[in-house]
């Protein structure tokens, strides 16, 4: 048993599981979910998401676009100064 755990946890909801999703889908859904503020929006980098989920970054991307498609997440660009910088995910209920 661990010992000095934070408590830090995060929900999904039961139906994910019914949700046909690939692994790698489910990965990245999760730590979006995990990611996102108070909104349901996060706007972490594709190589750190890839990184933290344990993948190289053009999967990320497939991934993500699948869960777009899907209907799980929002895909929009960030510009800041007229450059793109990032992408902003908003989560959607499932």
């Amino acid at each position: 048993m661990r010992k000095n755990c934070s408590g830090q946890f995060f929900l999904l909801p039961n139906r994910i599981f019914d949700e046909r999703l690939s692994p790698n889908e489910f990965i990245v859904y999760s730590f979006l979910v995990r990611a996102k503020d108070s909104a349901g929006q996060s706007f972490w980098s594709v190589p750190m998401i890839a990184k933290s989920c344990s993948m190289c970054a053009s999967t990320c991307r497939k991934v993500l676009r699948s869960l777009e498609s899907g209907g799980y997440i929002t895909i929009s660009k960030r510009f800041i100064g007229g450059e793109q910088k990032s992408n902003l995910y908003t989560v959607n209920k499932i």
